[in-house]
């Protein structure tokens, strides 16, 4: 694999199931560290810094959504230190989750089960969003972000997913096509490796995979 992302850029990961989509992302937060080769921010080797600030550069939102037994408020504010309520209404506004949120028993300071339950798929899913708003990372990693939602709600989704993603890099695996369509970059897995890269218009050319 030899990838390139730009600052700022957008770049969709698609490939068939097993095909290393996630493994690749995976090794972006040193979820561990890869056996040759490097994967360099800036130009500095992940394993020359300290995991802890790698991951504090990132925001992570992932296909099931790691919530915990407690208030909304907190599951938003989780990671930053004084966070307001001000701060965090304004991350869920963002997330299109401030409405369903203020419809909870006790608004905000609602408990959550635990792992969320409670909240419908597509609500879990835009809690981790605000989550990942408040912490104002300047990279982005979603994996599979609107797989297991009806077309309501990955609209909602899809569009909390593009306030966020203004200005910052993005890392996306996934497979619908509304998706794609706004990538600055198509990266298409097979088996491990990379076998064709390019604009959304240009992989329509191609005619390949």
């Amino acid at each position: 694999v030899d990838l390139e992302i730009p600052k700022g850029k957008n770049v969709a990961i698609v490939g068939a199931s097993g095909a290393g989509k996630s493994t690749l992302v995976d090794l972006i937060p040193r979820f561990y560290d890869p056996d040759g080769g490097s994967i360099t921010i800036d130009g500095i080797d992940l394993r020359d810094l300290r995991t802890r600030d790698v991951r504090a550069l990132m925001g992570n939102v992932n296909q099931d959504p790691i919530l915990f037994n407690d208030t909304i408020f907190n599951n938003i504010a989780f990671g930053v230190e004084n966070a307001s309520m001000e701060d965090v209404i304004a991350a869920a506004k963002i997330a299109n989750a401030h409405e369903f949120i203020v419809r909870q028993p006790d608004g905000y300071d609602s408990v959550l089960g635990e792992r969320g339950v409670g909240l419908s798929g597509g609500e879990r899913q835009r809690v981790s969003i605000a989550r990942a708003m408040l912490r104002n990372p300047k990279m982005l990693v979603f994996d599979e972000a609107t797989a297991s939602v009806d077309s309501e709600t990955e609209h909602l989704i899809q569009e909390a997913i593009e306030n966020l993603i203004t200005g910052r890099t993005t890392i996306m695996i996934a497979h619908r096509l509304s998706t794609l369509a706004k990538a600055n970059k198509i990266v298409v897995i097979d088996n491990g490796s990379i076998i064709e890269c390019g604009t959304p218009e240009e992989l329509m050319a191609l005619k390949g995979k």
